[in-house]
């Protein structure tokens, strides 16, 4: 008796092999799967050793045999697609849309696409939540195709039936794709900064930096004393007419002055981290982080 057949490329060859693997996990006693080729599809057809009989008491077998089967194929597929296959169909989105990528970047693109796919960027959403949802609903169709049709064409299902969950990994490739130009701007702004600040020569030796109450910053010297400086009280003009924040006043100062020291007092008090990053990556090996307090010296 034939109980339920899947249709997948003749070149699917990966495919191919989990259904086989898969099904070895599911199998019935007096189950084989036989292959039958139409066209450029490979049909897998699952078939069993037992008969239908026209006795209502053995159709009653039969129907709890298939419905075996179709619980056993859905948990099969399920798994295929949320476990083994989704890496794959992330890699065709990117080779599809974002070709002009070299390799490394799409490898980073795919980490990151997953990654937000799956919540793994928000401490707040638990990735294998939203992994059980999927999980969940890509069963429910597959079960509800199966009520209706004893043969699934692999490639169909996904395209017409589980749009959504396409969609909701385009959706994450364009994140992590926004997320790695962002990145690469990020990366030469740092180039650039750097390259300022090896082009001149230290004003001083050291800086000690502190965060004030009114979230402004104060720069001392070696000797804890506030530098004084026309050029850095200039730039604080000239930034506080453009309305700069005070950390974007820091970020220019630092750069003003290239200390080849820099010691950032009670740095765990201050909110802005990615500030605290610029400074570690542009002034690299030269800075502390120290959560100690200092007085200025007057």
């Amino acid at each position: 008796m034939q109980l339920f057949s899947i249709g997948i490329g003749d070149k699917e060859l990966e495919l191919k092999d989990l259904i086989y693997k898969k099904s070895s996990t599911y199998w019935m006693e007096g189950l084989n799967i036989e292959e039958n080729r139409v066209g450029d599809l490979v049909f897998l057809n699952y078939n069993t050793s037992h008969y239908p009989s026209s006795d209502l008491v053995d159709k009653d077998k039969d129907n709890r045999i298939r419905y075996r089967m179709q619980l056993a194929i859905a948990d099969m597929l399920a798994a295929i697609i949320l476990e083994d296959l989704q890496s794959n169909m992330v890699q065709k989105i990117i080779e599809e849309e974002y070709f002009y990528f070299d390799r490394k970047d799409q490898d980073k693109i795919l980490r990151s696409a997953l990654a937000i796919m799956w919540g793994g960027r928000n401490p707040i959403v638990n990735s294998e939540t939203i992994r059980e949802q999927w999980r969940c609903q890509v069963w429910e169709r597959i079960m509800d195709h199966l009520s209706t049709s004893d043969q699934l064409i692999f490639d169909g299902f996904i395209r017409f039936r589980l749009k959504d969950f396409v969609e909701e990994l385009e959706n994450a490739v364009d994140r992590a794709v926004d997320d790695l130009l962002i990145e690469n701007e990020y990366n030469e702004f740092i180039k650039l900064l750097q390259y300022f600040v090896e082009i001149q020569d230290p004003k001083v030796d050291e800086v000690h930096v502190l965060q004030q109450d009114d979230k402004r910053y104060v720069l001392l010297d070696s000797d804890l004393k506030v530098i004084h400086n026309e050029m850095l009280e200039q730039l604080a003009r000239e930034i506080s007419d453009k309305g700069i924040s005070h950390d974007d006043l820091l970020i220019s100062s630092l750069i003003t002055i290239a200390p080849c020291k820099i010691t950032i007092h009670e740095y765990d008090k201050i909110k802005n981290v990615e500030l605290l990053n610029t400074i570690n990556n542009v002034f690299s090996g030269k800075v502390i982080m120290s959560e100690e307090g200092i007085t200025p010296k007057r």
